[in-house]
């Protein structure tokens, strides 16, 4: 079971249904499914709940849970464990609930996949923007990961945002920056950043800016995501 943050943009849903549809073509098995911790219907512990049932009708015993999120804050930390708990409590033992390591503590595998397609543009100087956490320890990740592969780290929600790191680079002379948005699945704020991007070529005339999508819903994502849940 694969499970994202939530939104009301309904390109995120729409991705996780694909991503869902390609990894069940690709194991040959049709019994993948999908929940958000907001914005649906139900609370997650019952889509975890209905989930865990259709798979017992299956003949399956267990069910992995894979959080498709990308840093550690209270999401990952807090809310996803006590909701799996809930639901296991009312299952009780016929089946069992495994809680896999969210997406973004893969950091090695992310930082090659990454740094991959990084290597198909001509740029030095990359900044990682994230959404960002205020849970203590929550943008270690990030950090982590733009360290290995060589770009300074930037956050939506928190300090260290976009604009003020692409002010450090160009204060230092560079003249091409490469913008990677590290969000599991395109929606709003890719969009604005987008748009932040046509404003900052205003006013940084002499600066190129080069945006690239790292986590694309493609052979490559669904690989990793089969290596994580075995």
């Amino acid at each position: 079971m694969l499970v994202a943050h939530g939104s009301r943009d309904p390109r995120p849903q729409e991705a996780l249904n694909q991503l869902a549809k390609r990894l069940g073509e690709r194991s040959g098995c049709s019994s993948v499914g999908t929940a958000t911790l907001e914005l649906a219907p139900l609370p997650l512990h019952q889509q975890i709940q209905n989930f865990a049932k259709l798979s017992q009708s299956w003949g399956y015993s267990q069910v992995q849970i894979l959080p498709l999120f990308l840093s550690s804050g209270v999401h990952v930390n807090t809310d996803l464990p006590e909701e799996v708990a809930i639901a296991q409590e009312q299952l009780g033992a016929e089946i069992q609930l495994n809680l896999l390591p969210y997406f973004g503590s893969q950091i090695n595998l992310l930082a090659d996949w990454i740094a991959t397609k990084m290597a198909r543009v001509e740029i030095e100087n990359w900044i990682l923007i994230a959404h960002g956490s205020r849970h203590p320890g929550g943008n270690q990740p990030i950090e982590q990961l733009a360290t290995q592969i060589g770009a300074i780290p930037a956050y939506w929600s928190v300090s260290l945002n976009l604009e003020t790191q692409i002010q450090a680079l160009t204060a230092s002379g560079v003249h091409r920056i490469g913008i990677i948005p590290y969000f599991m699945f395109s929606g709003g704020i890719k969009d604005a950043i987008t748009q932040s991007l046509q404003k900052f070529s205003q006013e940084f005339p002499t600066v190129e800016f080069e945006l690239i999508s790292p986590l694309e819903i493609d052979d490559n994502l669904v690989t990793l995501i089969e290596d994580l849940l075995r």
